[in-house]
């Protein structure tokens, strides 16, 4: 099927067959008389009005490329493979620990954007928590929105204290439980325990097991929570706490989904669970909204140039006109 980009160029035929062929033109070349033309030979025929046809022709054919004529095909389905990912992301204060540099949030942020390039055809939403949970970005196939939104989290981006895993957790079911995927993962990285939120862990992780949807869970950070502060007279200081983190309860939310359980000690490691985690297996979906187009004027210019070269050509210097 054809269509034009820009119809509105073909008004200008109707004005360039009036001027070529419906208007006569003077004789361009002025004699008293064309009898002594016409007795040597050089008779008016229908071959000397070629030139002017073929000049006319490629006009018309210019103006048809000016309308971007487009061969178009019938919407293609493209069968991608891909999976429904729900990445929560733990926002409470711990993140801020500059066990990690530059410190735990960033590097996880950072981890997470270089995932989300090496999964082109999955759908991908971002929940982030602390004392509570929200959807920071649904189920989208618009990458760069994601990345857009990892870039401005921080440690502000909720603003209640603690660590609600259970709720975390039940925020990212409710973005994958309508989802007509086969197969649909949650990305969980926390460094802290669970201490705030009206569900709990086990509750959490029970619906899931029952959504058939798998729950990855990565604890972040070393044995030990390092917190900058600085002083009145300018200096930083650091607050050093043990412990934080229930790997207990991220290894049975894991084992109950039929997920895994990671320790990030460091980035490298934070680095190699991620890739661990994209060769997931992936499932078929399918998209119909790819069309083709081909632009068929280029090909229609370099006839029509072609054609005006070779009507001025015999209009003007092979034929001579007779009026």
């Amino acid at each position: 099927m054809i269509r034009l980009a820009n119809w509105y160029f073909l008004l200008f035929i109707p004005l360039i067959i009036y001027i070529f062929i419906i208007k006569k033109n003077k004789s361009t070349l002025k004699f008293s008389s064309v009898k002594l033309l016409k007795s040597s030979g050089l008779r008016k025929t229908y071959k000397h009005k070629i030139g002017k046809y073929m000049i006319c022709l490629s006009l018309i054919i210019l103006v048809v490329a000016l309308s971007r004529p487009q061969l178009t095909s019938q919407p293609d389905t493209i069968q991608e493979k891909g999976i429904d990912i729900a990445m929560v992301l733990d926002v409470s204060g711990s993140m801020e620990s500059v066990d990690f540099k530059p410190n735990r949030l960033e590097v996880a942020k950072k981890t997470i954007e270089d995932f989300v390039e090496e999964r082109p055809s999955d759908r991908l939403a971002l929940v982030i928590f602390a004392g509570t949970a929200y959807t920071r970005i649904p189920l989208t196939l618009d990458h760069n929105i994601v990345k857009q939104s990892l870039e401005e989290i921080t440690t502000e981006s909720v603003n209640d204290n603690g660590t609600a895993i259970g709720m975390a957790i039940s925020v990212g079911l409710n973005r994958l439980k309508k989802s007509d995927s086969q197969s649909k993962v949650m990305i969980l990285v926390t460094d802290g325990e669970n201490n705030a939120g009206a569900i709990k862990p086990n509750t959490a992780s029970d619906l899931a097991e029952e959504l058939g949807i798998k729950i990855y869970t990565i604890g972040v950070g070393t044995d030990e929570t390092i917190y900058p502060e600085v002083d009145i007279f300018g200096q930083t200081r650091y607050q050093r706490y043990e412990g934080g983190l229930d790997e207990e309860l991220l290894k049975g939310i894991a084992e109950k989904t039929g997920g895994k359980y990671y320790r990030a000690r460091d980035p490298q490691a934070m680095s190699k669970i991620f890739s661990d985690i994209n060769e997931l297996e992936k499932t078929k979906f399918d998209r119909d909204d790819f069309v083709q187009y081909k632009e068929l004027a280029f090909d229609l210019i370099k006839v029509a140039l072609i054609l005006l070269l070779l009507g001025i050509f015999l209009d003007r210097y092979f034929y001579i006109q007779i009026p």
